[in-house]
């Protein structure tokens, strides 16, 4: 009798500890080379959401041919340790989605490794290299990009980098050479950039700045700080300007109706000059549990409440042409099936206010929050609540998110309603 088959996720699943297990005996020092011994952690993770379309978007003609609207699942098995100099952290993700046959896939998110040379410090590898002071949006990560405000996100996955670090009683700094080699890529974070990063504690105020220089923005200079002036209160602020900027918008209301129905062209890149990004913030908190966050932020590389007029009305004239003689159905639902991408941008508020009420049982164990994000520009809103559960080894999260606002808004013109979100995760 033939065993069964281990189909794609059942390898991945059954690959990992294996690894973590040769990791283990592979990096444990030499008997002599020290006390440390390595320190690997375990979790397997489980995340399901379900995604409610917004069946009289304007955009409905190519939503087929997207992924707004299909519920998913995610299943996470992630080692994260570190043994002597090396730092690992390694995921093997199953991801399903509605309609979609699943595919799993390995990640190793971090593997890098810290070492001394010649009375320098020296880090080497892949790297997560997040960095700011804020919550909703952080204008000064110019390394990471990390998009803020995901539902249920998986890990962050590092880049390529060589740093030199130097650390002093109240602050640090560093040179960072950021995917080494390249030149421009497909996205900002894989560009090959050289930044400097600074750190400043005075009183009771850390100081962040940052200097990079890449072939797309040219210079991007940046600066940080949070401040905590009693117990209860903290204030932050950050502010970027750069020499080049970038955002996606839709097609000018003259083009072409051959421009209009071509996937390729569903969107153009159009460059800015000298754009800024700030961010004020802060939070409050009592001695109960509950806090109180408001940030409120510009971000001039974030479309105008005139691009999404631009992009509705663009998806109304696609709309009209549906069921012409001569015009094909496929190319008008794969132009505004391109023309979604817009939503894959990091901040779709210019102008974007955030109020968070938070609560954590002093005692440990639940809390909860509500967080309500708007843009001011626009009259677009999105509204989320949370709940969670934790203890040393379980957690649990379940949550709801709505989108809403003008007919024209960005949430608005989102494809979907809301999506309801639903996590656990086992620490071993």
């Amino acid at each position: 009798m033939k065993p069964p088959r281990c189909s794609s996720p059942c390898r991945w699943r059954l690959l990992l500890p294996g690894l973590a297990a040769l990791l283990s005996l592979a990096l444990v020092p030499p008997a002599g080379a020290g006390d440390e011994s390595p320190d690997f952690g375990w979790t397997s993770r489980l995340v399901g959401e379900g995604h409610e379309l917004r069946r009289d978007s304007p955009l409905a003609a190519g939503l087929e041919l997207t992924s707004f609207g299909r519920d998913r699942y995610r299943i996470e098995q992630e080692l994260r340790g570190r043994a002597g100099p090396v730092s690992l952290l390694l995921t093997a993700t199953e991801p399903g989605r509605e309609g979609a046959k699943p595919d799993g896939r390995f990640v190793a998110n971090e593997a890098y490794a810290d070492f001394s040379l010649g009375g320098e410090r020296f880090t080497v590898g892949k790297k997560v290299l997040s960095g700011d002071v804020a919550y909703a949006f952080r204008p000064i990560d110019v390394l990471q990009r990390e998009s803020r405000l995901q539902v249920m996100p998986p890990q962050l996955e590092g880049i390529p980098m060589l740093s030199w670090d130097n650390f002093f009683a109240d602050g640090a700094w560093s040179v960072v050479i950021a995917n080494p080699g390249h030149q421009r890529r497909g996205e900002a974070r894989e560009d090959g950039s050289v930044a400097l990063k600074l750190y400043r504690r005075i009183g009771a105020a850390d100081l962040h700045g940052v200097l990079r220089h890449s072939n797309r923005y040219g210079l991007e200079l940046g600066a940080a700080a949070s401040m905590v002036p009693s117990d209860a209160l903290e204030l932050h602020a950050s502010l970027l300007t750069q020499r080049r900027g970038e955002r996606r918008l839709p097609l000018a209301d003259d083009a072409s109706i051959r421009d209009l129905l071509t996937a390729d062209s569903a969107l153009v890149t159009g460059t800015i000059d000298a754009p800024r990004k700030a961010l004020v913030g802060g939070t409050w908190t009592t001695a109960e549990g509950f806090s109180l966050l408001g940030e409120f932020w510009w971000d001039g590389t974030a479309p105008a409440a005139a691009d999404w007029q631009r992009l509705a009305r663009q998806a109304a004239r696609r709309a009209v042409l549906l069921g012409v003689p001569g015009v094909p159905a496929a190319a008008v639902a794969g132009a505004t099936a391109a023309s979604t991408r817009i939503f894959e941008q990091g901040n779709l508020a210019r102008r974007g206010l955030l109020t968070r009420l938070a609560w954590s049982d002093p005692g440990g164990g639940w809390s909860a929050s509500v967080d309500l994000l708007k843009s001011m520009e626009d009259g677009g809103w999105t509204l989320t609540t949370a709940l969670a559960w934790q203890s040393d080894r379980l957690r649990f999260d379940a949550g709801l998110r709505r989108y809403g606002g003008r007919a024209d808004s960005a949430y608005r013109l989102l494809p979907e309603r809301g999506v309801a979100f639903v996590g656990l995760s086992l620490a071993y």
